[in-house]
């Protein structure tokens, strides 16, 4: 680590010592008539350097000889120039009336204003300059319709919704493809992991893509966009093109070049509980015992904050009872007193640093790119790190004028050790916010383990057992009970491409994505729980074979037509192995399966699965103002009955471009478009005939066993039909820019479990059983108010409202439980939407007033109703963008209004007597005081309708009122406002490093997840995320939110 700290700062330390060179000014012009063209973007190709022309045509940048100039314009077909001298003027031809190129489905460059549905594309800039190390983190707020949900420590999920959720168990996730490459995506959590009770946060396996790597990234949010690539597409596509040697060579550069892009950034918690620090641990006000010396013994046991009032009295704290050679506390007597940072002084700073040089080349019929990125980070819980290696290539040969071959492959190693355990339990964030006491001291508890290897507990059962009774010491948790994991994935493509002759190209590829993810967990001898060891190693292999032939032809001056046909089989294996001890384990301190005192237990499975295609595209262009796309792919699935594993997905989408028929001051560009399409989606392996499970052997014998779940032979694939509708339209020459779609969406026929009859032998049935629906829209504004010569100001604004029911489920079927936790369910019924939370509410009178019963007590309702949905009611994000001269300034604040969850760090928070608002009334009268009248809770009595006046003590308001009994008490509205990014860059102008083999330089400083803006939910941050599967809104032990600052350089040699 501190060799690549020195690496980065000696590098920056050259860069501004660098010579001063030239800058480059002309004129842009019309070729048609000689005329100034004004708002011109010239940018150096490769740099974060750009101008715009002035009202006369004229520019002038900062740019070194050898750099290449991009001159872009709307209208006008974009010209690149390589710089030769100190006046440099261009002519620019008109052309198409929008030069924006995007990449579609299967990888296909399209003119922008020729698409019928919505895409939307980010380039590298959104990935790298603010350093984040998940690509699906970076899409935060950045594009309409996108939600995203992230875990906050080292490595943790990202889950991303695009357009709402349509089905119960399925994946609702967008399917990722890389260069071609279709990328799995699993996070393999836990059940208890989901609804936030333990396990570990390994993350989801798209976030071993290399940020550094990225060249630009379109989002495919409707199935009309995404239908070509069947049925995984079903919620759309992210496709990811990655950085090559063709933008070297087609810049005009030829040899080789070399950019290397640091980075170090520091973590710090910054979203922690407000804790009360008035009272210590203990179930009441009085001591355990009293000593001779006066001194007082407080109860160790009890997990809760109840305790005696923090007031300097002289006690004997836990750790004055362990008597250990050169243990120099022993019968010490302190204070009792509050230490206010606590749970703030466990964590330390994590440091980041992300290191990636790459090299590119190229000749006339040859182009390459090679790179190398580490990414070395430390968490802020100690002994947490996460190390990954990225190495890439890519490689382009035209081996004749019409035979061009490229391959790309990538391989990626992430190693994990000593992840946080989440979630309500054991996790040391559960024990800090839900049970945890201000009088114990951090460094104190830093020295967790005896002489002997025994453990030092603040928890102990009492002055003369040691043993913890609830709760570990968090340093033994961080230091004894620690996981390890490592992910190796290779993934890459072959292609080649020949062209017949003007009109026919055919092009065969091979992908192939392969990855090895082994996991270990521990849990040491001496702990609370028993202690363990457990190991798991998934293997998954997805092949691609596809071929196709393309066609693009002017039928006439006015019509053309583009497309092609193709044949695709996908090969999927999945494998995996676990084992783990059972009993405990025989030998402290040694982890292998054999050590299990009562022997181990292995299991194992394995699933195959193939899909075969033929699928085909047409694009018809009229006077390249009218649009017509029309696709169609079918698959025949293996997983499906063999009677009706074939599903047909047709899609077909128009545009039109007003704007070449209007004659409108002000307007540059309006187009009006709609598609719809139908996709489907099918089901796992082995669900539509009768499998065993295979047991450990009965003695000699061979043991099986049924699944509870009853497979089906009559199985039919999920349906999604879509149907979208949008307007684009530019005005001032480009200055406002606006994009609208609506959209609506049914899914038919989805996969789940159904409970059945005990009767029938089984616990349930696989079933097509239910109806869902995704209505929305979605909104980008940007404009640039300001533009001269050294000033651009751009602003812009995206918004999405999306609204989800579960029309209908099958007869008999009247709700899906996904999850349940303490009473709370999060369930799928009809008439609500997907994920909606259930338990007992506050009994209410006609005017709204909650009902109180004869004892001052709450009343709750009868029986459980709906509480809120883990769905937002809209999300959207606001951006800025300032460039002065070679200063470029960025914010992103993102928002989301609605969506509920359920936090049992308030629920027990509040019942163990941790937080603030168990001291305090709002009148600020200490509720513990004696004296104390009691709390009389704002409400009716529920027989008189007179207003209670009945005081009841606060530890029994804070357990009877709140959410173990009452759900409703800790469900909270999740909105929230974020500022999410800032970044602040200084581009070194070329002339001061004419003369040095230095270019592009440019320095940066940036900040992540800078500050919650506001949010309805106290003492954790709204937006909840331990996993990406569909269970999400359960709060608890959550770990805290981490704000990243740090410092960014690149260069080019």
């Amino acid at each position: 680590m501190r060799n690549q700290l020195l690496l980065l700062l000696a590098s920056f330390a050259f860069g501004i010592s660098a010579a001063w060179a030239q800058s480059v000014s002309g004129k842009v012009t019309d070729s048609s008539n000689g005329e100034g063209l004004p708002g011109v973007a010239v940018v150096v190709e490769g740099s974060n350097t750009g101008v715009m022309s002035d009202m006369d045509g004229v520019y002038r940048i900062n740019a070194a000889t050898g750099d290449v100039l991009t001159f872009s314009f709307v209208g006008y077909n974009t010209v690149r120039k390589e710089v030769n001298g100190a006046a440099m003027d261009v002519s620019m031809e008109s052309g198409v009336a929008l030069d924006e190129v995007v990449v579609t489905a299967l990888g296909v460059s399209r003119e922008k204003k020729a698409l019928g549905y919505s895409v939307q594309e980010l380039g590298n800039d959104a990935f790298t300059d603010s350093r984040t190390e998940n690509v699906v983190r970076s899409l935060t707020g950045k594009i309409a319709g996108v939600q995203v949900t992230s875990g906050t420590s080292i490595g943790s999920s990202s889950k991303i919704l695009l357009r709402g959720a349509s089905s119960i168990t399925g994946d609702n996730q967008p399917l990722f493809v890389v260069d071609g490459i279709p990328m799995d995506n699993a996070d393999y959590s836990s059940g208890n992991q989901q609804r936030s009770v333990g396990g570990y946060d390994y993350g989801n396996a798209i976030q071993d893509l290399n940020p550094d790597d990225i060249e630009a990234v379109s989002v495919l949010k409707g199935p009309a966009a995404a239908a070509l690539y069947g049925s995984r597409a079903s919620n759309g596509a992210i496709v990811i093109t990655t950085k090559s040697g063709k933008g070297y060579q087609s810049s005009g550069k030829r040899g080789i070049g070399v950019s290397v892009n640091s980075g170090v950034a520091f973590n710090n918690v910054y979203v922690l509980p407000d804790f009360q620090n008035s009272y210590g641990g203990g179930p009441s006000q009085s001591w355990a015992d009293t000593l001779p010396d006066g001194s007082y013994v407080p109860n160790y046991a009890l997990d809760g904050s109840w305790g005696p009032s923090l007031s300097g009295q002289s006690a004997r704290h836990w750790d004055s009872w362990y008597d250990y050679e050169g243990d120099a506390g022993y019968g010490e007597v302190r204070p009792w007193e509050a230490n206010p940072t606590n749970v703030e002084d466990f964590f330390q700073t994590g440091v980041t640093l992300t290191n990636n040089v790459s090299v590119t080349g190229a000749t006339d019929e040859s182009a390459f790119r090679l790179s190398y990125t580490n990414h070395d980070q430390t968490g802020v819980y100690e002994n947490s790190s996460l190390d990954r290696n990225t190495l890439s290539f890519s490689g382009s040969q035209q081996i004749s004028e019409v035979f061009e071959a490229s391959v790309s492959a990538n391989y990626v190693q992430s190693k994990g050790n000593g992840r946080p355990l989440t979630g309500y339990g054991e996790s040391v964030m559960s024990q800090f916010t839900q049970w945890f006491q201000r009088q114990l001291n951090m460094d104190r508890l830093r020295n967790y383990r005896n002489a002997d290897g025994t453990q030092r507990t603040w928890n102990r059962l009492s002055t003369t057992n040691p043993n913890p009774n609830y709760f570990d010491n968090p340093f033994w948790e961080r230091y004894e009970n620690v996981q390890n994991d490592q992910r190796d994935r290779v993934f890459g493509n072959i292609t080649m491409k020949y062209k017949i002759n003007d009109v026919f190209s055919v092009m065969g590829r091979a992908l192939n994505d392969f990855y090895i993810d082994r996991r270990e967990e521990r849990i040491a001898v001496g702990g609370v729980r028993e202690s363990s060891y457990s190991e798991s190693t998934r293997q998954l292999q997805e092949t691609n074979l596809d071929a196709y032939l393309n066609f693009t032809d002017d039928l006439s001056d006015d019509l053309n037509l583009t497309g092609f046909v193709g044949v695709n089989r996908r090969t999927r294996n999945y494998k995996r192995l676990n084992a783990y001890t059972l009993g405990g384990l025989n030998t402290p301190g040694l982890y292998t399966v054999n050590n299990g005192a009562d022997g181990y237990e292995v299991g194992d499975f394995t699933s195959n699965k193939v899909v075969n295609s033929v699928l085909a595209s047409g694009s018809f262009g009229y006077k390249r103002k009218f649009f017509v796309d029309l696709t169609g792919r079918n698959d025949w699935s293996s997983t499906l009955p063999e009677a009706n594993n074939s599903y047909f997905y047709p899609a077909a989408s128009a545009s039109y471009v007003l704007s070449e028929d209007l004659d409108i001051d002000g307007i540059s560009f309006a187009k009006v478009r709609m598609g719809w399409a139908q996709v489907g989606n099918d089901t796992d392996p082995y669900r539509t005939s009768t499998t065993y499970g295979v047991n450990t052997n009965f003695g000699n014998s061979g043991s099986a066993t049924v699944p509870n779940a009853q497979n089906n032979p009559n199985l039919r694939p999920e349906k999604t039909s879509s149907f979208e509708a949008g307007l684009e339209l530019n005005l001032f020459l480009d200055r406002v820019r606006f994009d609208f779609t609506y959209y609506n969406s049914t899914t038919e026929d989805l996969i789940f479990n159904v409970p059945v009859s005990a009767a029938s032998g089984y616990s349930s049935a696989v079933l097509n059983a239910g109806n869902t629906s995704n209505k929305g829209i979605e909104l980008s504004l940007a404009a640039t108010p300001v533009m001269t010569d050294d000033l651009r100001w751009d602003i812009g604004v995206n918004f999405a409202k999306n609204k989800n029911e579960l029309l209908e489920l099958a007869d008999g079927i009247d709700n899906i439980r996904y999850t349940s936790l303490f009473g709370v369910t999060l369930e799928a019924r009809p008439g609500q939407p997907l994920g909606t939370f259930y338990g007992y509410d506050y009994q209410f009178d006609d005017a709204g007033n909650k009902l109180v019963d004869d004892a001052g007590y709450y009343l709750r309702t009868d029986e459980v109703v709906p509480l809120g949905t883990i769905l937002p009611n809209f999300t959207g994000g606001v951006y800025t963008t300032l460039d002065y001269k070679n200063l470029s300034f960025y914010a992103l604040v993102d928002f989301q209004d609605g969506g509920s969850l359920h936090s049992y760090s308030n629920q027990w928070g509040k019942y163990s007597g941790t937080l603030a608002e168990t001291v305090f009334d709002e009148d600020g009268n200490d509720m513990r005081a004696e004296g104390y009248a009691g709390v009389v809770v704002d409400g009716v009595n529920a027989t008189t309708g007179a207003v209670n006046d009945v005081a009841i003590g606060a530890q029994s308001h804070f357990f009877s009122n709140q959410g173990y009994v009452i759900h409703a008490a800790d469900q909270y509205d999740a909105s929230f406002v974020k500022l999410r990014e800032m970044r602040l860059d200084y581009n070194l102008p070329a002339d001061m490093v004419d003369g040095t083999p230095f270019s592009n330089v440019s320095l940066g400083v940036f900040g992540r997840n800078l500050a919650i803006l506001h949010k309805n939910v106290p003492h954790i941050d709204p937006e909840v995320a331990t996993s990406a599967s569909n269970v999400q809104g359960f709060e608890g032990g959550q770990l805290p939110a981490e704000r990243t600052i740090g410092v960014n350089l690149k260069f080019s040699l």
